[in-house]
């Protein structure tokens, strides 16, 4: 669910080939009372238009799946890199020391639920993991949402995440891009090394796109440091809307390198590429 979109894909699995393509659909959300698309603020009164909506969206596509696959956007939760010492191999203890972490760098939100993948593991014993957080209440509220149309969701991820995912194959083969992507609602920014999670920022900004050229000038600007050593790195563009000459020119300018335009085609156009990426991790198994 992105943009005020359902957007939903059904995938085949190939052995060693992937997913095949077999349906898929976009259906605008229904807007409340204030004309707003946003899930998190469709109150009661809207509900069963947002059920309805997912599950006509959903029936064509599913062909008697149950189980899906959930993107969200950004803004309903967190995507954050820790470092970790001494990080246990106890699943028990490790959660418990991640959620001391995340309750350090997110003061006042105690409800959360947390999830993390070990994205390397070093001599010693230290740990760089990828968490994600969101809180329950929200993510209760989206679950239901689908459950009362007829599905389980299986597994739940983000925007951003699931559009690298997707498109991780069709970035540098030695693991080393940048990825920067335009919606809707705003930017992600996100680098990797050797495969693996250096970078990630996400700003709802809206989606204009000189709004969002200026806030990706200010990360860069403001974060420097985690780019040093990426000038080997590609550039890599995601838009779900088509991104004109002097926005493309306006980009490339600040990450001081040509920016790539990642395409899709046809039948996977670019609107579609965090479902079919969330839809290929639980049917690729990650």
């Amino acid at each position: 669910m992105q943009g005020g979109e359902i957007r939903a894909v059904a995938l085949r699995r190939r052995w060693r080939k992937g997913g095949q393509l077999l349906e898929s659909r976009i259906q605008a959300m229904p807007k409340t009372p204030s004309g707003s698309d946003d899930t998190l603020l469709i109150p009661a009164s809207s509900e069963t238009a947002l059920v309805s909506a997912l599950r006509d969206t959903l029936q064509p596509v599913a062909l008697g799946e149950r189980r899906v696959a959930v993107s969200l956007p950004d803004h309903c939760g967190y995507v954050l890199t820790l470092n970790i010492e001494n990080f246990s191999r106890s699943h028990r203890e490790a959660r418990g020391v991640v959620a001391w972490q995340v309750g350090n760098l997110l003061p006042g939100l105690s409800n959360l639920h947390l999830d993390y993948q070990v994205l390397r593991r070093e001599v010693g014993g230290a740990a760089r993991l990828l968490v994600i957080a969101i809180e329950k209440e929200i993510l209760g509220r989206y679950e239901n949402f689908i459950q009362q149309a007829g599905y389980i969701p299986e597994y739940i991820s983000f925007y951003g995440l699931n559009l690298y995912r997707h498109w991780r194959y069709r970035l540098d083969p030695e693991g080393d891009a940048i990825l920067f992507s335009m919606n809707e609602e705003g930017i992600v920014i996100q680098s990797y090394r050797d495969g693996v999670l250096e970078y990630y920022r996400a700003r709802a900004v809206g989606g204009e796109a000189s709004h969002q050229v200026q806030e990706l000038h200010r990360i860069v600007t403001g974060y420097g440091r985690e780019f040093t050593g990426s000038g080997r790195f590609g550039v890599f563009l995601h838009a779900d809307k088509p991104v004109e000459q002097a926005t493309q020119e306006a980009l490339s300018e600040c990450f001081g390198r040509k920016v790539q335009l990642l395409e899709g085609n046809a039948d996977s156009p670019p609107a579609l590429a965090a479902a079919l990426g969330a839809a290929e991790c639980m049917m690729m198994g990650g």
